[in-house]
């Protein structure tokens, strides 16, 4: 599973992937950034093997910075941390035998309709109980659908978390 969280208005991306290669770490990105209005300047992640090789090309093919987090501080990235721990706990673990058994590809769709939901009408309570995307609404000058770090300080860099977790 890969998720991806904007840590300043909790919008949130996720696809599982067939393999921890950076190949598939890689397509992953090129769509989820498709989806995107601008490119991000930096993206941060943990220091896995799915986040070198292919990947770290593509970030630099981009012009995309990385941030990295210190190997054994999930603390350091726990927006990302939180959002993989909702994602797992909301849906992955009502959906496992997809995944694990049957069909990825249905899992990615199931996966997608909820996270539509999260994004649109899930309330989150750093939000003042709103969705992610009413808060962009709301916040337009900082958030214009941008995975934006500029929530509650001004900034001149936009991140991405990326955070993959292994289902055992």
């Amino acid at each position: 599973m890969l998720p991806c969280l904007d840590p300043a208005s909790a919008y949130g991306m996720a696809v599982a992937l067939p393999s921890k290669a950076s190949f598939h770490t890689t397509s992953a990105i090129d769509a989820m950034l498709a989806l995107l209005p601008t490119t991000p300047r930096v993206v941060r992640s943990d220091n896995g093997s799915e986040f070198e090789a292919r990947f770290a090309q593509q970030l630099a093919q981009r012009g995309i910075a990385r941030w990295y987090s210190y190997p054994k501080t999930p603390k350091m990235n726990a927006h990302a941390e939180r959002f993989n721990r909702t994602v797992q706990g909301s849906f992955e673990d009502y959906h496992e035998e997809l995944l694990l058994f049957t069909d990825l590809a249905l899992f990615n769709q199931k996966l997608s309709d909820w996270i539509v939901f999260h994004n649109a009408q899930s309330p989150h309570h750093r939000l003042g109980q709103k969705p992610p995307l009413t808060y962009f609404f709301e916040h337009q000058p900082q958030c214009h659908r941008w995975w934006t770090l500029t929530g509650y300080r001004q900034r001149t860099e936009r991140a991405v978390s990326f955070q993959y977790s292994a289902k055992a």
